[in-house]
Order: C-alpha cells, then structure tokens, then sequence
C-alpha cells in the first residue's frame, strides 16, 4: 500500500515537472519572441509613448509688387500651450485661464483634463496676452512661437494678396493659387518626456528643420495701385454705386500694373468682413460690358471686309427689330454718319445696321477670337469665363450683341480684348505673376509674355485705335481728355434688366493712343445717378487715375502742337474724291473687284456663282475712297432686311443718292424738301425694295 502511494506522488511528481517545463519554455519563448524576434517593434512602441512630437510650420514666403515692395510678411506671434499631467488643479487653472484668454471656461477646462502631453489652448494670442499668462508663471502652461500672416498694407491690393488661414494655408487670392510656393515644408521636434510629461535629460531629441516657403514677385505697382483704389474710393463718394474697378496692363507683355476693386477689406482681420467683399469682381465677376463692346463688333466689320471707314449711315433715332425698337442715346439720332462717326458717337441704331449685316457665325466666332465666352488663363482662383449669346441668336440677340447688350464678360475680359487693339491684333495671356524665388534669391519660376492668338490684323488694329482717338478728342469720351497727350477710348453704358434706374457703366482708355503702351479699364457697378451716362462718371474716373499712371511711369506727352489732326469726315455729296457706281451685274466678280479696289474702294463678295447677280450701292450712287461695294453673286439678298433711312428735308438728288446708297429706289415725285416717306425711317425693309416720297 505504502509502495503504491509512493509511486501515485513520483508520478504526480513527474506530470507536475513535465508541465513546468512546457510552461516555463512558453514563457521563454514568449520573451524570445518579445525581447529578441520583436525587440524593435516594441522598443517602438515604448519609445513611442514617451515621445511629444511637434510639427514645426516653415516660414511663409513674402509677396511683394513688381519693385520689391513686401505686401505680405510673415510676423511671430505666441500660442499657448498647456500640459494636462502637470496641472494639479484643472478647474482653477480654467477660472483663470478664462479671465485672459478669449476662450470660454468650459472649453478650457475640457482640455486640461484630456490624457495628452500636449494641448492647444488658444493660438497666436495678442502680445498683452501673451505678456500677462507669462507674468503669471502658471505652472503646466506654455507657450510656443508660430508666425503669423501680415498684410502691411492693410486693405491696399487685398482681392489680389487673398489671405492665409490660423494654419498658414493659403485660402483666397495669390495666397491660394501660389500656396504650394508660398507654404514651404513644415519640420518636426520630438522630444522624450516621462510619465508626467518632463523632459529626460539625455533622451531622445530629434529636430528637423522647416524649409522656407518661395517668394513670389507680382507685376502690380503698388504706387499705381494705390492711386487705382484712391479713385475708386472717391468715385463712390461721388455717385450712388454698389462699387467699381481699374485695371492697367501694359498691352504688349500682358502684365497686370494695377487691378483695384471697391469696396475691399483688410485681410488682416478678414474674418471680420462679408465674403461677398473677399471676391475678385474684375476676375470673378461678370458684367454687360454695353458699348465697349462696339470695339469688337467694328474690328470684325472692318476685318471681314463688310465695311469700310467712309461708309455712310443714317440714325434717325431709332431702329426697329421686329416688334422691338432700339433708340438712340442722342433723342432724334445723330443723323447721317459715316462708320467713324458712329464709332464716336456712339451710335446705337448704326451699330445695330453694322451687326445685322454681318454672318451671325462671323460675330459669334470673332467675338471668341477677342476671348469672349473663354478664361484669359490668368493664375488667380474663380476666374469666370462670361457668356456670348447665351440662347437662340435671333435677330434681336444679334442687333444688342452689337453694342454690347445680351453677352457678359469680366473687366479683365475686356483689358485683354482691348490690349489686342493696342498692340496690333493679338490676344496676350494676363500676368499677375512674374517671378518666385527661393530663400537665397534665386528664381525658381518666371512667367514670360505669352501670345494666346492673333484675333485681328494690325491694320484692323491701327484703324480702330485711330477711331478710339477721335472718340476721345471729339466724341462720347471727351471728359478722358489728358492735356499734351493722345489718347484713345471708348466709353459703355448698359441698363439693368428690368431695372430701368439702374447701370453699369465702364471706358476702355489707351495711353498713348497712337502708339499704346498701357490700357486702362475702368467700371462702375450699379450706378442709380441721375447723370448715369460713361461720359459723365467713370470717364472722368479714367482720366484722373490715367493723369497719376502718365506722371508715375514718366511717359512722354506729345510734342507736336496739335494733339490729334482732325480726321477728314466729309459726308457731303461732292467729295475731294469721288467715284460713281456702275452697273456691275452679269460681270466677273473677280474683274470687278479688282477693278473697284484700285480705285481705293472695299469690296465685299456675298454668297457663291461666277457672275455678278446684284449690286450695292446701286448703279450710279456717288461713293467716296474707302467706302464698300457688295457685290452678290446669288440670290442671298432675297430676305435680307435693312433699316429704311431718313430723307427727310433732303432734296430729291440728295433723297435719291442716299437711298440708292441703302440699296432702295424711290417712287413719288418731289420739289424742293422730301417732306414724308413710307415706311418710317428706322423701320426695315427688304432690300432692293422701294421707298415712297412725297
């Protein structure tokens, strides 16, 4: 019995061991696996848990205008920090805390109670801020320096600069669309701390620099801006407006000198401002350019050949397109006019006989040649792209796109547009940028001029420029007027739908205006004056900032003694020159026109066949040099509809020419003074129809 139990306990003995061992090699192969297999994973993790890591923000690039001048720096600023395991009183420490930060007491009590080593509490806190946690030495509460975005020109340049958010990211502006540029790249601190969030001495410290953010150089002057937004500022003090803008551009390179927008804000304290005042509106913007417009629809009249500078218009005052009637500016019209003169004057009703003449793809796909309907490509965030017929293109759609009605563009739609009549035809790519450079002041980007597309010829060009002179010496821009120099412009006024009190007006302005080296836009929004005509307000607008550009970049006046020699606008019957229309149907057109263009006259060939079909004028109308001859060669005039003209008061050799000139013969006899016609002037007709006389 004795040996029996003595063998039970042996063999207990040996199971116990026998687990021992299994359990003693599990342990063992644990601390293998832990200390030895996995040393480096763990040691991370442990590592990990004493570690702070701090993200250090690099350095934000500085932006400054076209001479060096700083526009956006950076300014050190201090963040209060706060350590949670080192606070023995939460709760009283957030009593404090709340009498200085701008922090509610529940919001900073949350925080010290988190689990963490390190805590935001408040950020870039003003410097008596600052100055007062540090007097009271709060034990647990610190302080880290971070920089902060300053704008010392305050407001000046605002919706160009944009602004930088807490983070430094860049959020509006050239502080956006160059933030990849300006940001830089942040660096790192790790630091190892104990249980209580202390720093070890001797222990792990790592520190990776931060890498400076690039400079960016702007093609904006600031004096000129400055001069811009003065104007700006005075100008809606002087009239009842919603705003206004000034663009300057030097016509040849595309750069930007000046692009100033009212009202504006200060980014410094841009949270303080609506976000409708952050946008650019000569870049985001869209408005009814009016007028201006008529730059554009006369270059691709005189560029397609379908008229010619002498070509001679009635305004009676109106015009009628179907059941709607567009008016003249001037009540009763300006009368008879040749091409230039309505250009000057401004003539609504010769615009529109302008526009109707012309292929609506002739319009549509040179109004896109100038821009319209596209993004110039200028570097800054929300660029709009406007609109060019945005429906059917009727008529009417095509009679108001002719001085500017029913299309919207940007202002700086309308500088790059205008900039292609100063330098000779062609569309430059605007600059707002034009170089960036590292922290050691090398350059790392240079934006160089750059040619989109030719939309015109240079002589197109060189006629519209002299046109835009005589608008200014002696037509609707006379207030731009600069005393010893030349210069060119055309002024817009458009209504608000629906609105009948209330306008936009703009004036386009080149300097000089025979030779352009800068082109100067200028818009008022929303105008509800009672002068509200371009003449009267943003004219002078133009003028006075034009007079403080002219003076900063020292262009030269004129030395002549006559600033503009009086262009030759005779619309008499008996020309220094003339030559009478001949019967040119049954003929080769080719001959014919051959023959026509080198007696200094523009022919214009219609439709498609070998011979000569109809004619206009009609045979024996007396023409000047520079005047249009169009010759069909089918039978698309059938249809064609064109503005009856006023002959009223006119004799009847004068009645019979002029009408002749529109393509309209005369019934009725007269002596004396054409007293009454059927139809009315301003209606239309069909071509080659009659008029009646009495």
């Amino acid at each position: 019995m004795a040996q029996k139990m003595h063998i039970g306990i042996k063999e207990r003995m040996k199971l116990f061991f026998i687990l021992f061992l299994v359990v003693l090699m599990v342990v063992v192969g644990r601390l293998v696996w832990i200390q030895v297999i996995q040393r480096d994973f763990y040691q991370g993790l442990a590592l990990d848990q004493r570690l702070d890591s701090l993200q250090l923000d690099s350095n934000r690039g500085t932006i400054h205008d076209r001479t060096g001048t700083e526009l956006a720096v950076n300014m050190e600023k201090e963040t209060v920090v706060a350590m949670p395991r080192q606070i023995d009183n939460p709760a009283e420490k957030s009593d404090v805390l709340a009498g200085i930060l701008s922090i509610d007491r529940d919001t900073i009590a949350e925080r010290l109670n988190r689990d963490a080593a390190v805590v935001y509490l408040e950020r870039k806190v003003s410097e008596d801020v600052y100055l007062e946690l540090k007097e009271l030495d709060l034990p647990g509460i610190s302080f880290i320096t971070e920089t902060e975005r300053y704008y010392p020109g305050e407001s000046l340049a605002s919706q160009i600069i944009g602004f930088a958010g807490m983070d430094n990211q860049g959020l509006e502006g050239i502080e956006l669309s160059y933030n990849n540029q300006l940001e830089g790249i942040p660096g790192l601190l790790q630091e190892e701390r104990d249980a209580v969030g202390r720093s070890i001495p001797d222990g792990v410290r790592d520190y990776i620099a931060p890498e400076e953010g690039h400079d960016v150089y702007l093609t904006i002057d600031e004096t000129l801006q400055y001069y811009a937004e003065r104007e700006l500022k005075e100008a809606m003090e002087d009239h009842e407006v919603a705003g206004g803008t000034i663009i300057a551009m030097e016509v040849d390179t595309g750069k930007v000198l000046a692009l100033a927008n009212q009202p504006n804000f200060d980014p410094n304290s841009f949270s303080s401002y609506s976000s409708s005042l952050w946008r650019n509106k000569a870049i985001q913007d869209t408005f009814e350019p009016g007028s201006i417009f008529k730059i554009f629809t006369a270059a691709l009249a005189l560029e397609k050949g379908y008229f010619a500078r002498n070509d001679i218009f009635s305004d009676p005052g109106h015009i009628k397109i179907g059941s709607d009637k567009i008016h003249s500016w001037r009540t009763g019209g300006h009368g008879w006019q040749n091409f230039t003169e309505i250009f000057k004057n401004s003539s609504n009703p010769g615009f529109v006989q302008v526009g109707l003449a012309m292929e609506p793809e002739d319009m549509l796909a040179g109004a896109e040649r100038f821009n319209f309907s596209r993004k110039t490509g200028i570097e800054f965030p929300g660029e709009a792209a406007g609109q060019v017929a945005p429906g059917q293109f009727t008529d009417i759609e095509q009679a108001t796109m002719s001085f500017g009605h029913g299309l919207t563009a940007t202002p700086l739609q309308l500088a790059v547009a205008s900039s292609a009549i100063a330098n000779g035809g062609y569309i430059q790519k605007p600059l707002l940028v034009e170089r960036v450079e590292n922290a050691e002041g090398e350059v790392v980007n240079s934006n160089q001029p750059e040619t989109i597309r030719q939309a015109i010829s240079s002589s197109t060009a060189e006629e519209i420029r002299e046109m835009m002179v005589a608008a200014v010496e002696r037509g609707t821009g006379s207030a731009a007027q600069i005393e010893g120099h030349i210069i060119g412009g055309k002024t817009g006024t458009s209504r608000h739908y629906g609105e009948e009190d209330i306008y936009d007006t703009s004036f386009v302005g080149l300097i000089p205006g025979d030779n352009p080296e800068i082109l100067v836009i200028t818009v008022l929004y929303d105008l509800e004056d009672e002068d509200y005509y371009a003449s009267q307000n943003v004219a002078p607008l133009f003028q006075r900032f034009a007079s403080n550009l002219i003076q900063h970049l020292d262009i030269s006046p004129v030395t002549t003694d006559e600033v503009n020699p009086e262009l030759d606008l005779d619309f008499g019957l008996e020309f220094a020159e003339e030559y009478e229309v001949r019967d040119y149907r049954n003929k080769i057109p080719e001959d014919m026109a051959r023959e026509l263009r080198s007696k200094d006259l523009n022919v214009k060939l219609i439709g498609e066949g070998s011979r000569i079909t109809q004619q206009l004028p009609r045979p024996g109308t007396i023409i000047p040099p520079q005047t249009t001859v169009k010759l069909y060669l089918d039978k698309s005039y059938e249809d064609q509809q064109v503005m009856v003209p006023d002959l009223k008061e006119l004799t009847p050799y004068e009645a019979e020419q002029r009408a002749w000139l529109y393509g309209f013969r005369l019934e009725g006899s007269v002596t004396g003074e054409v007293e009454s016609q059927s139809p009315e002037p301003g209606e239309r007709l069909e071509l080659f129809s009659s008029i009646e006389i009495e």
